[in-house]
């Protein structure tokens, strides 16, 4: 093992989990929003794609991140309602539908038991991770989630709350991600790895099973 490497960073979704089918999942968010919003499916999920529009604007001009909480009160200013029971439904759609990508929690599981890990998520609610983990029985030293810190990769308070709360240095860590906001790791010295082709990291795997072969061949 490269003695240098003493942190992973990871992301979540496309690296560790993912939705499992877009269309299903979407389908039961308009049902959920339906019953509670006292509205028919189709306009239910208007409300939610209006939201889910406005939401993306805000992330893509300021890096601040809007949470579930913020998603579910833009959805009743839309619609009408109560909050907490749109909550519910956004929360319950998600967690219905998140699933491991191919072999992912073998892969945390191994690199948790040979560094220091952290999963820096752009996620609307730290619960998804912390559920994924549990479901999996896998866990990480440090989350660092952009509903928590407030800003979203590739802010570079992101990398450096986890890189402070590992407590190594950014030539001591690698980022794996599958996006370019996960190059943001650069700004700091971090080196980067994407699962994927589709961006062009430090270092590119086809897996993280790939990944972990290099890291051992290196050791």
């Amino acid at each position: 093992m490269n003695a240098r490497v003493k942190a992973l960073l990871i992301d979540f979704f496309g690296t560790l989990a993912e939705v499992d089918d877009e269309r299903s999942y979407l389908e039961d968010v308009a049902a959920g929003l339906s019953s509670v919003l006292g509205v028919s499916s189709d306009k239910s999920l208007e409300y939610f794609m209006e939201a889910r529009r406005l939401a993306n604007a805000v992330r893509e001009a300021s890096l601040a991140e809007i949470t579930v909480d913020g998603q579910a009160a833009l959805i009743t200013a839309l619609a009408g309602g109560d909050w907490r029971s749109v909550r519910a439904v956004l929360v319950n759609a998600m967690l219905s539908h998140l699933v491991p990508v191919d072999r992912s929690p073998e892969f945390l599981m191994w690199a948790s038991s040979r560094f220091k890990t952290a999963i820096i998520s752009n996620i609307t609610c730290r619960c998804y991770v912390e559920e994924f983990l549990r479901r999996v029985g896998a866990s990480v030293d440090v989350l660092v989630t952009s509903d928590v810190v407030r800003y979203r990769k590739p802010h570079r308070a992101m990398f450096r709350i986890a890189l402070k709360r590992l407590g190594v240095r950014p030539e001591e860590a690698v980022m794996v991600g599958d996006d370019d906001v996960d190059l943001g790791a650069r700004a700091l010295g971090i080196l980067t790895v994407v699962i994927g082709d589709k961006v062009r990291g430090d270092l590119n795997f086809s897996s993280l099973a790939e990944f972990r072969r290099w890291l051992e061949e290196a050791g």
